[in-house]
């Protein structure tokens, strides 16, 4: 990778997966769909104002869209971002240009 504004994306993508709750909300989105702050608040049992915070990085990294519903926000992964699945044993992958995260099932589940 040579493109130094490639180079800036890719690192602001993998440092907003890198934290542990922002990954828990990308598995989330993988698993179950868009989501609203509140819903995913709950699911994480992470406070709704912090929730925000996660959801906000990972939108300003391109992994997120969102979009207005009324009184809510839905989000989602950004066109292109996520590909389903291709097995059983995978929730999807993440598509970073040339980089690829696999995001695996809990096992047991």
């Amino acid at each position: 990778m040579t493109d130094p504004k490639a180079a800036r994306a890719l690192a602001a993508r993998l440092v907003a997966v890198g934290d542990f709750t922002r990954l828990q909300i990308v598995a989330e989105i993988a698993a179950h769909g868009p989501v609203t702050v509140g819903v995913v608040a709950e699911r994480l049992g992470v406070p709704m104002v912090n929730m925000s915070q996660h959801l906000k990085m990972l939108r300003q990294a391109g992994i997120l869209a969102d979009q207005k519903l009324g009184r809510h926000v839905e989000y989602r992964f950004a066109p292109g971002v996520f590909i389903p699945p291709a097995t059983a044993d995978e929730l999807g992958t993440l598509h970073f240009g040339a980089w690829r995260i696999s995001i695996g099932r809990k096992k047991g589940k």
